[in-house]
């Protein structure tokens, strides 16, 4: 199973450089379209994403710590667990390291095996701690020594090194431990009742501490599909706003024109224009007091719909001041909308 999980993770790499046409760093954009850990996504329906992210690497240097360190702890684990409890603690540690990445940060993006490795170093220390007369004296301080000195340094540079996510480490090393301590049996002896009571035991706990980081992870979850749903209804406002104020345009220059007759451009209005206006403005004073620029959509929607009553009045009275009047509410307007994105801008600036 060793061999096939360097194997997956391999080809799963070459993938990955055949579509972002590098070696050394992947593309993030990439990553998150191949299945990469990324909270928004993971949190909002593509559960998945828990999983395949063990599989991707983020660039040359990852994938070869990576698959250098389950070369080296894969053939003695397997060896000590055998073959299904060797995958078991692989996949159980990694899940568990990914949910631990979500509950410890919900935006967060993240790939690689090292949590699933982790669960094999934690299983390994589990098995040198509870079958320790099982291993030559010789043989345990070395696998010992080995095994604490690179759970150590790995947890001391993922705290102290950016771009680690030492949340996956620990979730994996704690499950891999934990469902060690269950499989873990003398290589004389065949697993007896107890052992597989053990195993059901360490299985069950691993499920009961995923179940638990899972929900402790989902209000993050629901921010994140507000968040989407505003992001949406932001985008539907915009365009609708968008097309409202180009037909407003080219409604009046062919008026200008002499294409459009008052009749026709007072039919266009009452049909189409100011109904649009007034369901912004009914959409924006149903945002909730507190809403991000509320205030100024607010203003803006009743300035452009104050143009199209306006232009409105033009065409029934024939009045120009009604014309200069919708001119006046549609710079108005404009001026509000310029506020709107200069404040925007530097929220931006100020955020980086």
């Amino acid at each position: 199973m060793t061999t096939v999980l360097l194997l997956a993770n391999g080809l799963a790499f070459g993938w990955l450089m055949l579509r972002s046409h590098g070696l050394l760093q992947i593309d993030s954009r990439v990553l998150i379209r191949a299945g990469a850990l990324y909270g928004p996504a993971a949190l909002t329906g593509q559960t998945w994403r828990v999983v395949t992210a063990l599989f991707l690497h983020g660039g040359l240097m990852h994938i070869a710590m990576n698959m250098f360190a389950l070369w080296q702890v894969g053939a003695v684990t397997e060896r000590l667990f055998g073959h299904r409890n060797f995958l078991l603690t692989y996949a159980g540690a990694g899940l568990l390291g990914s949910l631990a990445s979500l509950w410890w940060k919900p935006a967060v993006l993240s790939v690689g095996a090292s949590g699933a490795i982790f669960g094999l170093y934690g299983a390994l220390l589990a098995y040198l701690i509870f079958e320790r007369r099982a291993v030559p004296e010789g043989l345990l301080q070395e696998l010992r020594t080995s095994t604490v000195a690179f759970i150590g340094f790995s947890l001391v540079a993922g705290f102290t090194l950016p771009g680690i996510d030492n949340a996956a480490h620990v979730g994996g090393l704690v499950g891999g431990f934990v469902l060690g301590a269950g499989f873990a049996h003398p290589l004389d002896q065949k697993p007896g009742l107890g052992v597989w009571l053990r195993g059901l035991a360490g299985i069950s706990a691993v499920c009961g501490v995923a179940l638990v980081l899972w929900g402790g992870a989902q209000p993050a979850g629901e921010g994140f599909r507000r968040m989407a749903a505003e992001q949406h209804q932001t985008l539907l406002f915009a365009e609708a706003d968008q097309e409202l104020t180009q037909h407003t345009a080219t409604l009046v220059a062919g008026m200008r024109q002499g294409k459009i007759t008052s009749a026709e451009a007072l039919e266009q209005i009452e049909g189409e224009l100011l109904p649009g206006r007034e369901l912004q403005l009914r959409t924006v004073t149903a945002l909730p007091a507190g809403a991000p620029n509320r205030e100024l959509l607010l203003h803006y929607v009743q300035a452009r719909r104050s143009a199209v009553v306006a232009l409105g009045q033009a065409c029934t009275t024939g009045n120009p001041r009604w014309f200069d009047l919708a001119v006046n509410h549609s710079l108005r307007a404009d001026n509000i909308i310029l506020a709107l994105r200069l404040q925007q801008a530097e929220g931006v600036k100020s955020r980086q």
